[in-house]
């Protein structure tokens, strides 16, 4: 029965979006801006589970290296998911689009089946469906929000909860709960429209049914106790880590709903994703929820509909018919937000169902789109309709009016040309990709998307990123890491944090200290630079071998490197060339077990006959210390110092300990290393 249906809405949407379909392997179906953003979360998600066995909701190779929460991103890991058997046999633009095309074709057709079980009216459904997953609404977020796009599963899901609600069963409560799992893994705004609904029709069936409490009878417990438990295991996660990490720590970024919300007018006046949107443009230009969210009208055919269902309701024997209303008017009414908005003008007197929601239900807070809840008001249409072109076709003249319904609806619904995006990789990209190791890049001169784009090519962590929802820690550390490339303090860049490709102007601006880059790659608009100091041979690594840490007095030490070599490789001594290496660093990390608590103060102290050098260290951010201990202190363990070998006698070998200061500064204990560091030996 669906066969049908899911090829004629996959025609119907290469002929929409002609000739879309002929760039399918060499375009991605979205723009450059969050169309990009979309194309990096499916990226991503498959490199974190094949490659990093993680789970995508946390990742280092953006903001590095501290590293951010995905929770509050817009990452639809279900496309993900999607994307990692595509991308065993299809290239990533390849892989993009089939999810697109196919939210297009699976939206059609749940909203089919959806329609059938309502109306029992095949041709009628048929077009129910073409009206969801074709309208104004969908074609919109098709420019950009992958996240949107994916919506074939809510008609789904409340199909399985009506049935579920009217004659519970096990079998119907796991598969609701799978469905409302796969709405959740696409959007946060779905699942919480997919709740409110659930909701709506169980009230509604206790008013019918006169008992409110018809779920918790005999026969009922055990399916619905199921159902909560399948929800809990599956949904729930993510729900409650969701709402935690909100409210622990604020999210930038956050749309306010007052700008992002329904215009009164917006559903009855073309928007400007119609093919013929300069003639509505004297209206939608003025909306401030922007063009790719204020498109959102339902077309004057199916208002007719609407209309002419509710008006031959006593002959249409579809039992939930009113309830299709209510929803309608329900969501379109939370739809128009906490301020009503008139012609892109608010009218402040008037109060809205939103803002009291807002107050009853703080997690509504964290959408801030009310004009997204248009997507329940289309599904809502697309019932009514399957019933109303059911009483057409039964009638002698209907025939006629739904045909020439359906060819203003085709009219109507004629989306502007969708995007087409390539973005051909530049030269340094290509050589960044390259370049040994995961170091992480400082990009200062690409477009934020294009950046994520690039990323999935040279695959090397970066500093900074774009993401929906940033927590205001993360912002705050990029920022200060951003202001040492910005001050010229490449050296501390490198070794406390890491970073050591610059992507920058040819000839840096507002950077200083450039000279001292070493350039890999410049066209004279273009730079890429290599921040590593050019003093020894440096390597960088992950992390220490805790197996060798050294345990003293009740504190714990290790050293990274000497020099940039790996101090657990080194043999029985760390050899200094004074000539050479003007400039050497000594890396490590040192804790005091006792007070659980970084050390207050470090110390270098070197030991040749009698004579003490004693040198100074920098505190250094080493989060990895304090996951591996689980002390939350722990994480300024680290320390760096720059040691200058003109300080120390040739020839000579000096015993090297660490002195950590208790806390306060009163006493302090030191670990000794047991390799000594000799000067003017060559290596």
């Amino acid at each position: 029965m669906g066969a049908f249906p899911t090829l004629l809405y996959y025609i119907i949407f290469c002929v929409l979006t002609f000739p879309l379909i002929l760039k399918f392997s060499t375009h991605f179906f979205a723009d450059g801006g969050d169309g990009l953003q979309n194309v990096w979360n499916i990226w991503w998600v498959n490199k974190a589970v094949t490659e990093l066995h993680q789970l995508p909701w946390r990742t280092t190779y953006l903001y590095y290296p501290f590293g951010i929460s995905l929770l509050g991103h817009t990452l639809n890991p279900f496309n993900g998911f999607m994307g990692i058997g595509l991308l065993r046999f299809l290239t990533l633009v390849e892989t993009h689009n089939v999810i697109v095309i196919f939210s297009f074709t699976i939206g059609g057709l749940t909203a089919f089946l959806l329609s059938y079980h309502f109306t029992k009216s095949y041709w009628g459904s048929v077009i129910a469906g073409g009206i969801f997953t074709f309208s104004n609404y969908h074609f919109t977020h098709a420019e950009g929000h992958l996240q949107l796009v994916s919506l074939e599963w809510i008609p789904l899901f409340i199909l399985l909860w009506f049935i579920f609600v009217r004659k519970p069963s096990v079998t119907v409560a796991i598969s609701s709960a799978l469905v409302l799992c796969a709405v959740i893994l696409c959007d946060y705004y779905y699942f919480l429209y997919c709740v409110i609904i659930g909701f709506m029709i169980v009230v509604w069936l206790a008013i019918r049914k006169k008992d409110p409490l018809f779920l918790f009878r005999k026969g009922c417990m055990a399916p619905l106790s199921v159902f909560i438990i399948g929800v809990l295991m599956t949904s729930g996660p993510l729900v409650f880590s969701l709402l935690r990490f909100s409210a622990r720590e604020p999210l930038l970024g956050i749309h306010p709903p007052e700008e992002v919300s329904l215009d009164l007018l917006a559903p009855f006046i073309y928007g400007a994703h119609w093919r013929f949107a300069y003639l509505t443009q004297l209206y939608w230009s003025k909306l401030t929820a922007g063009v790719n969210e204020s498109s959102v009208h339902i077309g004057i055919s199916v208002l007719f509909m609407l209309l002419y269902a509710w008006k031959k309701r006593g002959d249409i024997q579809i039992e939930s018919l009113r309830f299709w209303y209510f929803a309608i008017i329900f969501f379109a009414a939370m739809g128009l937000g906490p301020v009503l908005q008139i012609w892109g003008r608010a009218v402040a007197s008037i109060p809205m169902p939103y803002a009291f929601f807002e107050k009853v239900f703080p997690p509504l807070r964290i959408s801030g789109c009310p004009v997204r809840m248009m997507v329940m008001v289309m599904l809502g249409a697309s019932v009514i309709c399957a019933a109303g072109f059911q009483s057409l076709f039964k009638q002698k003249q209907g025939k006629k009016i739904a045909a020439l319904l359906l060819i203003i609806l085709f009219f109507e619904y004629l989306p502007r040309p969708l995007p087409a995006t390539r973005i051909p990789a530049p030269q340094y990209i290509s050589i960044l990709k390259d370049l040994p190791g995961a170091d992480g890049v400082v990009d200062l001169i690409t477009f934020p998307t294009v950046k994520l784009y690039f990323q999935t090519i040279h695959e090397k962590p970066i500093a900074s990123g774009y993401v929906s929802r940033i927590p205001k820690s993360s912002y705050e550390m990029d920022i200060a890491l951003l202001e040492l490339i910005r001050t010229g303090e490449f050296e501390k860049a490198y070794f406390d944090y890491n970073i050591r490709y610059l992507l920058s102007e040819a000839v840096p601006k507002n950077i200083g200290g450039y000279s001292s880059l070493k350039p890999l790659y410049n066209d004279g608009r273009v730079g890429l630079f290599d921040m590593a100091p050019s003093t020894g041979e440096l390597i960088k690594i992950a992390g220490p071998d805790w197996r060798e840490m050294i345990r003293v007095n009740g504190g714990l030490m290790y050293i990274d490197t000497i020099k940039g070599q790996l101090y657990g490789q080194l043999k029985d001594k760390a050899n200094i060339d004074p000539v050479k290496d003007k400039l050497f660093k000594i890396d490590g990390w040192a804790v005091d077990d006792n007070s659980k608590d970084s050390g207050q103060g470090v110390y270098l102290v070197f030991r040749y006959r009698g004579e003490e050098i004693i040198i100074p260290t920098k505190r250094k951010y080493r989060p990895d210390v304090a996951k591996h201990f689980k002390v939350e202190g722990y994480t300024e363990s680290g320390w760096t110092s720059s040691v200058k070998p003109e300080r120390f006698n040739k020839s000579c070998c000096y015993n090297l300990s660490v002195r950590i200061l208790r806390a306060g500064g009163s006493e302090y204990y030191e670990l000794d290393a047991d390799k000594p560091v000799c000067f003017d030996i060559k290596p």
